[in-house]
C-alpha cells in the first residue's frame, strides 16, 4: 500500500494476534458471485479486535487439510499451510460471530472450501495481527475497488461520518443489490460501477483538497492508478492508501503492504 508521509492522518495500531479454530453458523449469499459466512465458536473471544474504520483490517484464513479434512494451524515458527487473507466485514458481539465475504471462484484453497462451507464446517483463523484507522474527519472520500474490495468499501459506508461526502468506483460485477440492498444502503453516496478500469481516469475527474482516496484491487491496476493520481493529478500522498490485493497469475493474496 502506499506509504503515508503524514501518519496524523492514518493511525496504526499493534494486536496481539490469535489462532483460532471456528465453525460456519450461518450462510448468506450476496450475489452470484459473493456469499457472506459468519463463523462461530469457543475459539473466537467476545473482544475481538475491530476497529471502526479500520475498514482494511484482515485475518489469515487455513482452509482445512484436502487430505484429511481437518484444520491444522501452524506452529508460530514451523512450515505454514497453504492461507489467505479476507478482510474483516463484521464481528457482531451480541452473536458472537464474525463475518467474512468471499468472492467465489474454485482455483484456490479458500475459494473453494467457501463455495462448499456449510453450517459446521470448520477453518482456521489467525490475526489480526493490527490495523490502520482511516481518518474520518475529512471532507470527502473517493473510494475505488473491484469485487475483492468490496467488503472494505461497505465498511468505509457504514462507519464514516454521515457529513463525509463519498463517492464508490466499483471495477467489474454489476450494480445489483448485495444481499437484497442496494450498496452502501440507504447512506447517501454516488455510486459509479464500470465493466473494467479501461474508464477509470476519467471517471476518478478531480480530486477535493481535503478529501482522501482508499483503494484495493488487482495489484496491476492499482499501480496505475497510482501513478495516475500522483502524477495527473499530483495528490497528497498523505491523503492516499492504496492497495494491491491481487495480481492475475499470482496464487495467492498478495501482501496487504505490497504497493497498488
Amino acid at each position: 500500500m502506499t506509504k503515508l508521509k503524514d501518519d496524523s492522518l492514518v493511525r496504526r495500531e499493534r494486536r496481539t494476534p490469535r489462532r483460532r479454530v471456528l465453525r460456519v453458523t450461518r450462510v448468506e449469499e450476496l450475489s452470484p458471485t459473493m456469499r457472506r459466512i459468519w463463523l462461530g465458536g469457543d475459539d473466537l473471544e467476545p473482544d475481538f479486535a475491530v476497529s471502526e474504520l479500520g475498514a482494511s483490517d484482515h485475518i489469515k484464513l487455513v482452509p482445512p487439510d484436502p487430505a484429511t479434512g481437518r484444520v491444522v494451524l501452524p506452529p508460530p515458527d514451523g512450515p505454514r499451510p497453504e492461507m489467505r487473507d479476507y478482510t474483516i466485514r463484521r464481528f457482531d458481539p451480541g452473536t458472537k460471530e464474525l463475518a467474512l465475504d468471499f468472492v467465489l471462484h474454485s482455483h484456490g484453497p479458500a475459494g473453494r472450501w467457501a463455495i462448499d462451507a456449510v453450517p459446521g464446517s470448520e477453518v482456521g483463523v489467525l490475526g489480526p495481527r493490527g490495523t490502520q484507522i482511516f481518518p474520518g474527519s475529512v471532507g470527502a472520500y473517493l473510494i475505488i475497488v473491484d469485487e475483492t474490495g468490496l467488503p472494505a468499501a461497505e465498511r468505509f459506508l457504514e462507519e464514516l461520518p454521515s457529513a463525509v461526502a463519498v463517492r464508490v468506483i466499483v471495477l467489474g460485477g454489476s450494480p445489483r443489490p448485495l444481499g437484497g440492498s442496494p450498496l452502501g444502503g440507504d447512506r447517501p453516496a454516488e455510486i459509479i460501477w464500470l465493466p473494467d478500469a479501461s474508464a477509470l481516469p476519467e471517471t476518478v475527474g478531480d480530486l477535493p483538497p481535503d478529501g482522501f482516496v482508499w483503494a484495493a484491487g488487482d495489484a496491476d491496476v492499482m499501480r496505475g492508478l497510482r501513478v495516475h493520481l500522483r502524477d495527473s493529478l499530483k495528490a497528497d500522498p498523505a491523503r492516499v492508501s492504496i492497495h494491491g490485493y491481487w495480481r492475475e497469475g499470482v496464487a495467492g493474496a498478495l501482501p496487504r503492504e505490497e504497493e497498488g
